[in-house]
C-alpha cells in the first residue's frame, strides 16, 4: 500500500512538474510574440514619421496670400506683420488695410511663439 500510495504522489508531482513547464513555454511564447509584433508596429510608425518630415527651410509667401491672409485674421490665433505694419487679429474687418503690401512681392516669414510653442504673430519682410 505504501508503495501505490509513493507512486500516485510521484505521478501527481510529474504531472504538475509537466504543466507547469507548458504553462512557462506558452507565457515565454506569449511575450516574445508580443515583443516582436510591437517592434514591428514601432519600426513602421518610425518609418512613415522619418519619411513625412521635410527640412525646415525658409518660408515665402506671394503678396496676395498675405493679403489673403491679413483679411482671414479674425479666424485665426496670431497677429500678422508685414514690413513693420500691424494688424492685430482682435481689429475690425474696416480696420484692416492691406494696402501697404505690394501683391507683386515675395516675402519672407518668420514665426513668434509663446511659451508652449503656438504661434501668436508672424513677420513678413520683403
Amino acid at each position: 500500500m505504501s508503495n501505490a500510495r509513493s507512486f500516485m504522489v510521484l505521478a501527481a508531482v510529474f504531472f504538475l512538474f509537466i504543466g507547469a513547464c507548458t504553462y512557462t513555454v506558452n507565457m515565454i511564447q506569449s511575450i516574445e510574440h508580443g515583443t516582436r509584433l510591437a517592434y514591428t508596429l514601432k519600426t513602421d510608425q518610425d518609418r512613415k514619421v522619418k519619411a513625412t518630415l521635410a527640412v525646415p527651410g525658409e518660408e515665402t509667401y506671394t503678396g496676395a496670400a498675405i493679403v489673403n491672409m491679413v483679411r482671414n485674421i479674425q479666424q485665426s490665433d496670431m497677429n500678422i506683420e508685414v514690413n513693420g505694419i500691424l494688424y492685430l487679429r482682435t481689429g475690425t474687418y474696416e480696420d484692416l488695410d492691406p494696402s501697404g503690401v505690394d501683391l507683386s512681392k515675395t516675402y519672407r516669414a518668420t514665426y513668434e511663439r509663446d511659451t508652449a510653442g503656438y504661434i501668436i504673430k508672424i513677420v513678413f519682410r520683403g
